[in-house]
């Protein structure tokens, strides 16, 4: 889908400085009725807060998950004797309770093709991935991997890269070391496994997040001596080269956290996870990763299963179906892309050309000026792996389309 680069840089602008556009939504139980309801609110607005009624009778721990292409929350639920699994589309307000899937509390979503993927243990020493689609109801066996030893999976620990198509998950196999698994499932199946580089003897990796901008990965690390006394909670980034788990932040008042309540708001590039200090406070932790700072602040009573809605930045960077495809009536193509090295321009455009590209936080990266062509050649070897806006300006015309570059 075309957009322009403007567009993109006001929106990027006017999220990063306003945290209070930060939207979330989790479920709560009313106190008196014992009813599941969902709220929804804007991070550290108490004001925001909206109590919606659903239809379920209960929840499973850590099985939210949110399609932000679709604007869709979901979550394993059950009402009487059915179990499945429960949507509420932020956009519409429509609710429903589907059945006959492998959801579980390892899943994320694609948010560039509205696809779910889940971890299955199917038996021992292997692990079952499979892609979900919503629409159909149907899930697709994509490929398996073999753990010896593997005991279980941990919860709350994956996230999604939409820009390469690639699960991240951190977990462990029979001895005490910890990984950082990458499963790619576009196209063909593949993973591979990087030993995690931590410092304490004993360590608790959970609420991984991946940050589709800046192409990292976030998550929480509480670490432990050898007697499992706690010794510190910090928010960390993982390599996912190297497997360093790199501090990024100290978060020691709060010796508590609810689970099942971390999120990521891709637009202010914001970790997000409820904390209960040491005076018993439930507060909204909003961890700004560019900055390495965070503020604590408002969260509705007994909230958990949190996500961030992310429908913007989803239909702003990936379009309806999918962050690469290009439009049919601009006057340029790409090829190939995702890009590895040269990218071929193919345009009508006359005149001398300005050729520009963009990160998707509006740096700029490339620039070169040429002469009209039928097909122009871009050297992107250079360029670090991820999403970015290619502008060409030629006389009065600027056209604007999306490369994914490995």
């Amino acid at each position: 889908m075309k957009k322009t680069f403007l567009s993109l840089v006001i929106v990027f602008v006017l999220s990063m400085g306003a945290q209070s556009q930060i939207n979330l939504i989790g479920a709560t139980i009313d106190p008196v009725s014992g009813a599941v309801e969902l709220a929804k609110w804007q991070a550290f607005d108490s004001l925001s807060v909206r109590v919606i009624p659903t239809i379920i009778d209960g929840y499973f721990f850590t099985t939210s998950a949110f399609d932000a292409l679709n604007s869709e929350y979901y979550i394993t639920g059950f009402s009487g004797d059915s179990t499945g699994l429960y949507s509420y589309n932020t956009g519409t307000g429509t609710e429903r309770l589907m059945t006959a899937s492998t959801y579980t509390n390892i899943s994320e979503f694609d948010m560039s093709t509205g696809k779910m993927y889940n971890l299955v243990i199917d038996s021992t020493d292997y692990v079952n991935v499979y892609e979900y689609d919503v629409n159909s109801n149907l899930d697709t066996f994509r490929g398996t991997i073999y753990e010896p030893g593997l005991i279980g999976l941990f919860a709350d620990a994956i996230g999604f890269d939409s820009n390469n198509g690639i699960i991240y998950y951190v977990g462990s196999a029979a001895g005490s070391s910890m990984f950082l698994y990458a499963i790619s499932v576009r196209g063909g199946f593949s993973y591979t496994k990087t030993t995690l580089n931590t410092t304490a003897p004993i360590n608790y990796i959970f609420g991984i997040n991946f940050d589709n901008i800046n192409e990292k990965i976030y998550a929480l690390n509480d670490t432990y001596d050898s007697l499992f006394t706690l010794t510190g909670r910090n928010v960390v980034e993982i390599n996912k080269v190297t497997g360093d788990v790199i501090s990024r932040g100290n978060l020691s008042e709060f010796p508590y956290y609810v689970g099942g309540s971390s999120s990521f708001d891709q637009a202010t590039s914001t970790y997000l996870l409820v904390g209960i200090d040491s005076a018993g406070n439930t507060k909204m932790i909003g961890f700004n990763t560019l900055t390495n700072t965070y503020v604590a602040g408002f969260v509705p009573s007994i909230v958990s299963e949190i996500v961030c809605d992310n429908s913007v930045f989803a239909r702003r960077t990936y379009g309806s179906t999918s962050g690469i495809t290009q439009s049919s009536t601009s006057p340029i193509s790409l090829y190939p892309n995702p890009v590895t090295d040269v990218l071929t321009i193919a345009n009508t455009l006359a005149g001398p050309i300005k050729i520009q590209v963009f990160s998707a936080l509006g740096n700029q990266v490339f620039e070169q000026d040429c002469n009209a062509s039928n097909n122009i050649r871009l050297n992107l070897e250079s360029l670090s792996p991820g999403l970015y806006v290619l502008n060409l300006r030629s006389n009065d015309q600027t056209i604007s389309e999306k490369i994914l570059v490995q």
